[in-house]
């Protein structure tokens, strides 16, 4: 009940004492404990102090079957544009500074 003021929000909460901890791993839904959890009763705490029901409080989602008969309406995947044509145009110059030296070297060879 002090959290629930605290926070000023519904808490849940269970009124079953169940084990805080577990001595080993679980290995199956039939175990003790998995069953003693799926069989304790929800409440739900206001912060005025009055126990109310769960559903009065937490919004149900939304039945499986509404969600499938939706449309899926897919976005086009774009990346942001955030590069340049510099480095291109760095590499162009390299190239075109190359093909000179290289045409020089030639024509000295030559004559």
């Amino acid at each position: 009940m002090e959290l629930a003021k605290t926070a000023n929000t519904a808490v849940l909460f269970t009124a079953v004492e169940l084990p805080v901890e577990v001595a080993e791993p679980i290995q199956s839904v039939d175990h003790p404990v998995v069953v003693q959890l799926k069989q304790a009763p929800v409440m739900a705490i206001k912060p005025t102090g009055e126990e109310v029901e769960v559903a009065q409080v937490v919004t149900p989602p939304p039945a499986p079957a509404a969600v499938q008969a939706e449309p899926v309406q897919v976005a086009e995947a774009q990346l942001p544009k955030t590069g340049s044509e510099l480095p291109l145009v760095e590499l162009l110059g390299l190239l075109a500074l190359g093909g000179a030296w290289t045409l020089r070297l030639v024509q000295k060879r030559v004559l």
